[in-house]
């Protein structure tokens, strides 16, 4: 797929998403793994514009890409706000009353979750941030765990 570009603002999180989508049905995910995809990536994209750009006083753009076979789908994010790797986010305390949980976390925790697999990269000052979603097994069994 052809690679998108946007301004980093909560204004154009939407053509993100919708490209998502797209890659998502190009690549022949079921209903269950576009969900889990679009959750990850809606979460991540949020965070970037929110805490990389925003709340560090700066801006820029979003670029998204999109690559599949037959076994899984990958996305990644690029930006160049404030260097932040997700995988290093305390997780939630699921647990606690809604009472004492702090605000926060809980996105990037769900957005985690949601992917097979996550890499974070920051190189030449850029984030990279890398989801992976497996296509569904057709011949099960299968170790689908999501």
């Amino acid at each position: 797929m052809e690679t998108l570009k946007v301004r980093g603002t909560l204004n154009d999180i939407e053509p993100v998403i919708n490209y998502v989508v797209n890659a998502a049905h190009e690549a022949g995910l079921n209903e269950q793994a576009l969900h889990r995809i679009r959750l990850a990536v809606d979460e991540i994209a949020t965070n970037i514009v929110v805490h990389g750009y925003d709340e560090a006083g700066l801006s820029g753009d979003l670029t998204i890409s999109a690559e599949y076979d037959e076994e899984q789908l990958t996305i990644c994010l690029e930006d160049t706000g404030e260097e932040y790797d997700p995988r290093r986010a305390h997780p939630p305390d699921i647990d606690a009353s809604i009472e004492k949980r702090p605000l926060g976390g809980l996105g990037v925790y769900l957005a985690l979750w949601a992917v097979d697999q996550f890499y974070y990269e920051h190189q030449e000052n850029k984030n990279r941030s890398i989801l992976i979603v497996q296509k569904p097994c057709d011949n099960p069994p299968c170790d689908d765990t999501h």
